[in-house]
Formats: structure tokens, sequence, C-alpha cells
């Protein structure tokens, strides 16, 4: 079996490590060719969590450097990058091959597009992991993959294999409802990296405040109305509580939104002083991949005829942000 990792940072570098320690033929891919050759000599260092170690992998600086076909690929890059990846990756595809989606937003539908829907299998990455510096990842925190096929079971033998690859760094649930387990997390996204990168605040003053806990209650409303209107039943991902717990609902009582608000806090306590990805890309001058969380939240509601104001309006504002022409400042959460 020829497995290939494209991206090696926070997510894919452990994912990539704990295959290539069970002795598969594995190729990273990574756009910095300095990052490539101290992969390739002296490996990807994990911390944290992990057993601090060095795990060298074959590497290379970009996907046509690949060589041969390859059964397994994990898109581990950011969403706004994924879809030029899977097309840079058609040639190194074999018809039975699958490409596995491992993004911060939802990006399957977009990759099916390209590679033919039978060949994507989304995963849901239900864990925390930083990176320290490029090549050292920190993982932070225990927790769980969920995977499934779009719609079918053309793949069902790559499936077992995904599933058999991604165990070796954590426990893997195999589900037939990929997508609501993939709303579950793009819910809590939208939440955190909207409302974060629009005031600059960490999760604790965000949910700490009455009026950001209901606006991140009102973006998972609008949520589940198109999960509703697509027959998508949203997933559970934590035990401890279920996505519509958090919601708002039209019957609410003034009562209902403060256990609602407390359950909010007491989610994101372990997570007070983290900021979101979004927050951190803008920082850095970088793009966010806010088309594919609130954005796609946004564009599906376009779709399907649902109105979805607050993930419209987020997704406006930070495009603002992006071109410049707006502040990061918790002054902007008012206008919502």
């Amino acid at each position: 079996m020829k497995v290939a990792v494209i991206g090696v940072g926070a997510i894919g570098g452990p994912v990539a490590a704990h295959i290539a320690e069970n002795q598969f033929d594995i190729t990273v891919v990574t756009k910095y060719p300095d990052l490539a050759k101290l992969i390739q000599t002296k490996g990807i260092k994990l911390q944290g969590l992990e057993k601090e170690r060095y795990v060298p992998i074959k590497a290379v600086p970009s996907i046509n450097q690949l060589e041969g076909k390859f059964d397994i690929v994990f898109l581990a890059m950011k969403a706004m990058d994924a879809c030029g990846a899977a097309e840079a990756l058609l040639p190194y595809l074999m018809e039975d091959s699958v490409v596995v989606t491992l993004q911060n937003g939802v990006v399957e539908e977009e990759i099916a597009r390209i590679t033919k829907p039978h060949r994507v299998i989304g995963a849901v990455v239900a864990w925390a992991s930083k990176m320290i510096k490029p090549g050292a990842i920190e993982r932070t925190s225990d927790g769980a993959f969920y995977i499934g096929s779009l719609g079918n079971h053309e793949n069902k033998n790559r499936l077992r294999e995904v599933k058999h690859l991604l165990e070796y760094l954590l426990p893997t649930t195999v589900t037939e409802n990929i997508f609501g387990a993939l709303y579950a997390k793009l819910g809590i996204n939208a939440g955190i990296n909207g409302l974060g990168a629009l005031s600059g605040l960490a999760i604790g003053e965000i949910v700490d405040n009455e009026r950001y806990a209901q606006l991140f209650m009102g973006i998972m409303k609008e949520l589940f109305t198109i999960a509703e209107k697509e027959n998508i039943e949203v997933f559970q991902l934590n035990e401890a509580y279920h996505p519509r717990d958090i919601t708002l609902s039209d019957t609410d009582s003034p009562s209902d939104i403060v256990k609602k608000h407390m359950l909010l806090k007491r989610i994101f306590e372990p997570y007070r002083a983290v900021k979101s990805s979004t927050l951190r890309s803008l920082e850095r001058g970088q793009r966010s991949e806010i088309d594919f969380i609130n954005g796609f939240i946004a564009r599906k509601g376009t779709e399907l005829g649902v109105l979805t104001p607050i993930n419209v309006h987020i997704t406006q504002l930070i495009k603002e942000i992006e071109t410049g022409e707006r502040e990061i400042i918790p002054s902007n959460l008012d206008e919502l």
C-alpha cells in the first residue's frame, strides 16, 4: 500500500509520523523545500501527549515530485488549498484510490467534483494539536477520528484501510452519516472561528459574554436549519453534549437560554485561553478558511433557500478584515 500525506502541520504531521512508524510506504508533501529536507533527514518531531521523538519520512516539496500511483492520500492542508491539491493529485491516483479530507471546514463536495465521489472519504478530526515550529508538532488533547464515504459503498475496502491507518494515532469510527459528523464540527468551528476572528477575543471571553454566547447559539441554529433541509442528522461527537444542546430554538424560554449559556461555558472551560485558528491566520496577514466554515453555511443557505444572516454577515465582515477595510475589534460583534 502506497500512502501520501499532503501537508505536515498540526494534523498531517502526527498522522504521517504514526503511519511511517508502522512501516508503510509513505511520502509527505510540504511546499517548503528546507522542511522537506529536514523531515527526510532528521524527521518530524512529536511532543506533548506524544512520547517525544523524531520520525524520519520520505518528503518532497511539491505534489508534482511524487512518484508512482498512491492507494490512499490524506489532504491535511488549509481548506482553501485543498481543491488545488486535489487537482494536482489526479495523475497520481488509480481508479480505486481514495482521498481523505482532514480539513477544518467542509470541502468534501468540492473535492468529490474533482476526483469523483467514490474516491472521497470525509474525516472529522476530533482532537487538538499545534505546530510549535515547522516540523515540530505538539499534540494537546486525546480524541478520535470519524470517517465515512460520500453516500456510497464503492470504497468500503479502502474505508477499512483508512481506519486501520488512522488508528495508529487515535480511535477511529466509521459512520454512514459522515455529513452529520462534519456538520457537528462545523457548527462549533463556525462559532469559535467566526466570532473569534471578528473580535480578536479568546474563546473564554466570547462564551462568558451573554450576548456573544447567544450569537454562537444563533450560528448553530442556522446550521441546524440547513441540516434539517438536507435531511442530515447532526452527529453527537462528544459524549458530554449534543450540538443541539447549545443551539437557539424559537421555543426557548429565558431560563432555557441561561441553561444553554452555562453549558456552553462548561464545554469550553478547558480552552478558555485559546484563540481561533482563523484569528491567528488573520493576525499573520494570511488568507483565512472562512469560506469553508461560516461561508459554507452562508453558501448552503443560498442554495437551499434558507436564511442564514449571522453567517452571511460574519463572512462578509471577515472578508473586509482580509482586505484591510476593517480592524479586528470586539465591537465588530455588536454589528451582528
